[in-house]
């Protein structure tokens, strides 16, 4: 019975990759701000900071040839305009998607200006373009009509048509960030308030001759850093997103401990409704992190199937470019 549990998730998922009337989603993160590119590409705009960061997620890793695993790299680099009042933003991201005969891979480039409007407000503009593939090993699919008396031939003739093994296009979005930048010293707490759109020209992706587009996909976020005493900070967050008619809102907290002034512990997490509860750690000291989420499932598909387990690990680096020799944590850094 657990087998065929797990054979039911895996064809499920290429049905819904394979299906021209469903459509596609992309993927959602437990540690979001570790892909900040794919989640709002102005957001490079809140910090002083170059960064790079590297992340891999194992969804359903308890399913035997089921993983859905994605690996990401993002790069961001800041460079100060007008006496470092204003910035330019640039930035990078790749990442790779596995489930299965399915591979989507997606490189994207951002480009973003961040203008300080007054003392402690400032806006953030950015745009990002990219390319996307996707792949599809048909050579290993299998389909219903192949079981014949419950049992499976590859040499089973099968009316599904698969015409490609290839779909490619480019891939345009947009981000804007408002966010306030005030010292611990001069507020008791920042916020940022953005809203993000992707998708824009609404690809064609379908590996058949029918109509299936990659939906829009816009993002609405915000988000409160309250200075705590002792450097016990609080950062309560809300996503919103849609894409394709669906909705999802994801609600997080982290709590940050600074143990130096160089380093910090920060616990947290997410709940999104009808998916998950994330759990997650990380540890930062002198610019180097790394975190561990664990997702719990909360939907009527962890319900019906064990195993649906998902770890989620990043591991960055990041140094203040506004003053290279400084680590700095008092101001704009919403990062879990």
């Amino acid at each position: 019975m657990k087998k065929i549990y797990k054979i039911t998730v895996l064809m499920t998922a290429i049905v819904v990759m394979l299906t021209t009337d469903i459509y596609a989603q992309d993927v959602r993160y437990s540690q979001p701000f570790s892909n900040p590119l794919t989640l709002n590409p102005a957001l490079g705009g809140m910090n002083n900071d170059l960064k790079v960061i590297l992340n891999h997620r194992i969804q359903w890793a308890g399913l035997t040839g089921g993983d859905f695993t994605t690996s990401s790299f993002t790069g961001l680099y800041p460079v100060f305009l007008g006496g470092g009042e204003n910035k330019m933003d640039f930035g990078l991201n790749a990442v790779m998607e596995n489930v299965g005969a399915y591979q989507n891979f997606y490189v994207s480039a951002a480009i973003g200006y961040s203008l300080k409007i007054s003392e402690s407000n400032n806006l953030s503009f950015s745009v990002t373009g990219g390319y996307i593939q996707k792949s599809l090993d048909i050579g290993s699919l299998t389909f219903d009509d192949q079981y014949v008396l419950g049992s499976y031939s590859p040499s089973n003739p099968t009316n599904e048509t698969v015409l490609y093994d290839k779909k490619s296009y480019p891939d345009v979005g947009f981000g804007i960030l408002w966010h306030s930048s005030l010292s611990r010293a001069e507020s008791k707490l920042n916020g940022y308030l953005g809203v993000s759109g992707y998708h824009l020209t609404m690809p064609k992706e379908s590996f058949t001759d029918e109509t299936g587009v990659l939906e829009r996909r816009f993002s609405y976020l915000g988000g409160i850093k309250i200075f705590g005493e002792n450097k016990v900070d609080f950062t309560p967050n809300v996503i919103v997103t849609t894409q394709g008619g669906a909705y999802e809102t994801s609600a997080g907290l982290y709590v940050d401990f600074a143990f130096s002034s160089y380093g910090k512990l920060t616990l947290g997490g997410w709940y999104r409704q009808d998916d998950a509860i994330a759990c997650l750690v990380n540890f930062e000291y002198s610019g180097f992190g790394i975190g561990y989420s664990y997702d719990i499932p909360n939907s009527g598909l962890g319900n019906s199937i064990t195993g649906l387990n998902t770890h989620e690990i990043s591991l960055f680096f990041r140094m203040n470019m506004k003053d290279r020799n400084s680590y700095d944590d008092d101001e704009e850094d919403y990062d879990e």
